[in-house]
């Protein structure tokens, strides 16, 4: 059911002072406005940016037809004048992309890819397909398309960029303390599941898994749990990590158990262990996480999250 792994992690280079940052949209077509203040943001900051044809590309929820935004990522990876990729949005339309990617040749070119929400499937299947580090951090017509961008994720995002590292701190819980190790690995829970039993879906053993979503039902989110547990996911993970899990407008049921009650109900014939309380997910203040990279979990009164591997290539 899981595809197998290569013995070695492949890691970009670090994205140089004054670097080129190609920006493109994998999925939906982003705001123009938001693009717009997200890709000065990035100029100021002294990057070069190259906004590819799929920014402003629109057919039906998707940001051009799926060859376009599929060669438009296969030729930023290849293009030696780019240094680093970003996603201008998430939205619908990553999976789309995947039977189109040639990651073979992505292994031979690694660059720094760093998006969020649907980017989970890319993300996900360059781990599967060719053990590449990726980054699942804010996106340029989101996170960055404000006046005023949120100084936590500000700080938190480029203090990763900066030290490939990550070491955070959580509340943690009353019970007895637990030390684990294993690689992380972050995503939307919605659009992991999706990919569930292909090719590009990667192998849970070791893994340290962090879920979150947005506009998803309770009964739903239950179960993409679910449908993990079923898997076999649990047996082979280390842990797992629960991020925010923004409520939707509408509850199509009306007796909804907390959101604590549904971990506890499906995880508890496992024995792996699970936390939540992570400022990872569709919230203004993200911390933007490493995937793929060795990580320590340290379980307890106060839990630690701390990298044991840099994301870039030494």
């Amino acid at each position: 059911m899981y595809s197998s792994q290569t013995p070695k992690l492949i890691k970009p280079k670090r994205l140089p002072k004054n670097g080129t940052i190609a920006v493109t949209s994998p999925a939906t077509t982003p705001d123009l406005s938001l693009l717009n203040l997200g890709v000065s943001y990035l100029e100021k900051l002294g990057y070069t940016v190259v906004v590819g044809k799929t920014c402003t590309s629109k057919l039906n929820y998707l940001a051009g037809d799926d060859q376009l935004r599929a060669s438009e990522l296969m030729n930023f990876f290849e293009d030696p004048n780019i240094d680093a990729i970003m996603c201008a949005r998430g939205g619908y339309g990553g999976m789309h992309l995947l039977p189109l990617l040639d990651f073979d040749r992505i292994a031979k070119n690694p660059k720094l890819l760093i998006g969020f929400s649907d980017i989970t499937t890319l993300e996900w299947a360059l781990l599967a397909k060719c053990n590449m580090v990726t980054v699942s951090g804010g996106m340029v017509a989101s996170d960055m398309g404000y006046i005023d961008i949120d100084p936590v994720f500000e700080s938190k995002f480029w203090d990763l960029l900066d030290t490939g590292l990550i070491d955070i701190t959580l509340q943690g819980y009353d019970g007895p303390k637990k030390f684990i190790e294993g690689t992380i690995l972050p995503g939307t829970l919605a659009v992991a599941a999706k990919q569930m039993g292909s090719a590009y879906f990667p192998d849970m053993t070791d893994r340290i898994l962090v879920f979150e979503d947005v506009d998803e039902p309770m009964h739903k989110i239950e179960g993409y749990l679910r449908q993990f547990a079923l898997s076999g996911a649990y047996n082979k993970a280390s842990g797992i990590i629960f991020g925010e899990f923004s409520k939707p407008e509408n509850e199509i049921n009306k007796d909804v158990p907390l959101l604590e009650t549904v971990f506890q109900r499906v995880l508890e014939p496992f024995d792996i262990p699970f936390i939540g309380g992570l400022n990872y997910g569709h919230i203004d203040a993200k911390i933007s996480l490493p995937v793929g990279v060795p990580i320590s979990v340290s379980y307890g009164p106060v839990t630690t999250i701390r990298s044991t591997g840099s994301i870039f290539e030494n």
